[in-house]
């Protein structure tokens, strides 16, 4: 395997070798050039990533490339490095190609993969791609196909494959199992916001092929009376799934977590213990996944806690006790400064690292009950909460302890932020979707506000953002998605209605648009491609 940079007059050559098995060679050296590409080629195809995407992909280890050969383009001033000059190729038999053409072979390859609930980039932005602007039960669709039961988890991608979890009720006259020990506080049912009565449920992992829709296979994890409700809004299946390419972790809160390959085989499963949720309002926390570690936050009314597991085998590496309420919020793993962490939201933010459990920061400033996923960009992690208090705080990276309050906090939002979908960063813009209508677009960097925008109609929103090419797409919770121009300034292209309810963010693959709705699950492909 070779690396081989070929960077023209305006830029500098460099060439390394690299064994086939030494991966972490090439994540050190894509580290080292985030701006550059990487060409994977054979003599029947090639593949060409940005650096930054291939680093993760030997991170995660979903590529094993044999003896095809590697090319790392990397964008670096100066003409001279290790006694070879710029332009020239050594030791391969590629040939010559310029930054140039490279730059636009990156750009033209679409995501085939959407392995986490938010994609790739954990931002709920596709790297390329055309989906339509406009569709309806008649226009641009594909197909559309029933699903089993009932969930709000986003479906995940791994090439043709897609894959949900759902909740399917069964007419079985079961007791509510007493497994909250007495005097937990705050787990009273509130009828104003959560289901009094519930029946048992079939708790299952569905695969689909996303090409047609066809179910390929579908699989039993769980099957009891669950020991409290949810949210009137929502499922007993609001977890998302996450995949590393050869198998799935398939995460059911209360009721366990299953790992499966991308053919139905169960590889193991690790049972769990009952989670007290706040005023029976369910689970929703989804797992992150990074290399072969596995991060879970449990925050609830009993004890809560954040545990890191042994993807490969579903064994415990640490757990960190956590004093918070009930959230509902995924776990966001990112590297900075060589260091490899895991943030989760609260009342107050902490970050751990992620080899050891070690808590490295803090900063409050947040209601209880946090939702969205922060996000990560800039040097900085961006927090919103929306519960009783609007709150948005970017934090730069870097810090130690408490940082709240500290000259780390660079801009900060007091009202206009969203109770449930997560921010979505997208180069300097911060994009914020506001449950009750609201769209408002922000300077990641400093807080300028560019717009803050009604969006038309009635419209509340559960699912987070997703985007692509110039464009956002919003899913309401009444149907109608909303296709929004990427900038600075509010504009909307196209309002989609469908008669359905959507409370599943969106995922993007290519010219498509998966949608997940109450019962059905919808491809919109843009067939003038």
């Amino acid at each position: 395997m070779q690396a081989v940079v070929d960077s023209g007059s305006d830029f500098r050559f460099l060439a390394r070798r690299l064994s086939v098995l030494n991966g972490d060679c090439l994540v050190k050296y894509c580290s080292r050039y985030p701006g550059g590409l990487v060409k994977v080629a054979s003599q029947q195809s090639s593949v060409t990533w940005d650096c930054c995407v291939f680093k993760r992909e030997m991170e995660m280890k979903r590529a094993y490339f044999g003896c095809w050969l590697v090319m790392v383009f990397c964008v670096q001033a100066n003409a001279q490095e290790n006694g070879q000059e710029a332009g020239q190729v050594a030791g391969s038999d590629a040939g010559r190609h310029t930054v140039a053409g490279s730059l636009q072979a990156a750009a033209d390859v679409p995501l085939r993969h959407w392995p986490q609930w938010r994609g790739p980039d954990w931002n709920g932005v596709a790297n390329k791609g055309n989906p339509p602007i406009n569709w309806s039960s008649a226009e641009n669709l594909r197909w559309k196909v029933p699903l089993p039961g009932r969930g709000h988890g986003t479906p995940i991608i791994w090439g043709d494959r897609m894959i949900l979890q759902a909740a399917i009720p069964l007419d079985q006259p079961l007791r509510v199992p007493d497994v909250i020990p007495p005097g937990t506080p705050n787990v009273t049912v509130n009828p104003e916001e959560s289901t009094v009565s519930w029946k048992a449920q079939q708790l299952v992992l569905v695969c689909l092929d996303r090409l047609s829709g066809k179910q390929l296979w579908i699989r039993t994890v769980h099957q009891s009376m669950p020991h409290q409700g949810h949210h009137l809004k929502g499922t007993f299946a609001a977890q998302s799934s996450v995949t590393d390419g050869k198998h799935v972790y398939a995460y059911f809160g209360s009721y366990g977590l299953y790992c499966f390959d991308l053919e139905g085989t169960l590889v193991w499963k690790q049972d769990a213990q009952p989670q007290a949720m706040e005023a029976g309002l369910g689970e929703g926390s989804s797992p992150a996944l990074f290399e072969n570690t596995l991060v879970i936050a449990v925050d609830q009314e009993s004890q809560s806690y954040v545990v890191a597991l042994d993807k490969r085998t579903g064994k415990e590496i640490w757990r960190q006790d956590r004093d918070e309420p009930s959230n509902w919020s995924t776990p966001r793993i990112f590297t900075y400064e060589g260091r490899t962490q895991v943030v989760v939201h609260g009342i107050t933010v902490r970050s751990y690292d992620l080899a050891t459990g070690q808590l490295l920061w803090s900063y409050g400033g947040h209601t209880a009950s946090a939702i969205p996923m922060p996000a990560i960009g800039h040097g900085m992690v961006f927090t919103v909460s929306g519960w009783r208090q609007d709150a948005l705080h970017a934090v730069r990276l870097g810090g130690a302890g408490d940082l709240t309050e500290s000259e780390s906090v660079v801009w900060s939002l007091n009202r206009g932020t969203p109770y449930v979908p997560c921010p979505t960063l997208w180069g300097q813009e911060l994009y914020l979707l506001e449950d009750r209508s609201f769209f408002s677009c922000y300077n990641a960097v400093d807080g300028k506000q560019h717009f803050r925008e009604r969006l038309p109609g009635t419209a509340n929103f559960s699912a987070s953002p997703v985007a692509v090419g110039d464009r956002i797409y919003l899913a309401s919770e009444e149907g109608n998605t909303y296709v929004v121009r990427r900038g600075t300034e509010f504009e909307v292209l196209a309002i989609n209605a469908l008669d359905d309810s959507f409370h599943a963010s969106p995922v993007i693959i290519g010219n498509a648009i998966y949608l997940r709705g109450k019962q059905h699950l919808y491809c919109f492909e843009n067939q003038t491609q």
